[in-house]
């Protein structure tokens, strides 16, 4: 489920499942003036993390993988 933010941005839970989506996360930085981190993923693509990282694993899912693949991928 997409959580529209305004501006064309979405929050969208990663509800952990196996997907081809997720990468390994390659590095972290801080969100100015939020609790938040950009991760940043193996396919290149950086993505926001709220709450705990850790929480996150290894990998994380990246909605832009996911949203460039056409449905016959899928």
């Amino acid at each position: 489920m997409k959580i529209p933010l305004g501006g064309g941005a979405y929050l969208e839970p990663d509800d952990r499942r196996a997907s081809r989506f997720r990468f390994p996360i390659v590095g972290l930085a801080p969100i100015p003036g939020t609790r938040g981190v950009y991760a940043i993923l193996s396919c290149g693509h950086t993505v926001m993390i709220f709450g705990n990282p850790e929480m996150m694993g290894e990998h994380a899912f990246c909605t832009a993988c996911r949203d460039r693949a056409t449905v016959s991928d899928v």
